[in-house]
C-alpha cells in the first residue's frame, strides 16, 4: 500500500516512559508527523501493520518484552520499516540479538530530539 506523497509520516513509538514519548510526540507533531504509541511491546503484528508506519522508534528495555525481539517479530511478519532503537545501555547480549537485523540503527539515551529527527530522516531516505 503506497501512501499519498502529501500524507503525514507515521512513526511507531514503542517506549514505556510516557514523559519521553510526550516529548517525542510534541517534537514530531510540530513537523507534521504522526506518532502511534505503545507503552509495551505489541504482540499483535496485524495491529502494527494496520498503522502503516513509515518508521519505528523502539526502546530496547520494555516492561513485558525486549525491543530487539520485537523488531525480529516485525521483520518475520513482513514489517520492514526503518527502525531507530533507543537505549540507555546496550550490552553484549543485545548486540548479539541485534546482529543481522537490517534497516536498524541504535541511538543512545539521553539524546537531543533534533538529532533523533535527523537520524530518522536519514534512515528513511531511499538507498541510492
Amino acid at each position: 500500500m503506497l501512501k499519498d506523497a502529501h500524507a503525514p509520516r507515521t512513526i511507531l513509538v514503542v517506549e514505556d516512559d510516557s514523559v519521553l514519548y510526550e516529548a517525542i510526540n510534541l517534537h514530531f507533531a510540530r513537523s507534521g508527523w504522526n506518532c502511534e504509541w505503545f507503552d509495551h511491546a505489541p504482540t499483535n503484528m496485524e495491529e502494527v501493520k494496520q498503522l502503516g508506519a513509515d518508521a519505528g522508534l523502539i526502546d530496547v528495555n520494555l516492561p513485558a518484552g525486549n525491543g530487539i525481539d520485537l523488531i525480529k517479530y516485525m521483520r518475520a511478519d513482513g514489517i520492514d520499516i526503518p527502525v531507530i532503537v533507543m537505549t540507555g545501555t546496550i550490552g553484549a547480549a543485545e548486540r548479539a540479538r541485534a546482529s543481522g537485523i537490517n534497516n536498524m540503527q541504535v541511538l543512545m539515551k539521553p539524546f537531543d530530539l533534533r538529532n533523533l529527527q535527523e537520524k530518522l530522516s536519514q534512515a528513511m531516505r531511499p538507498a541510492p
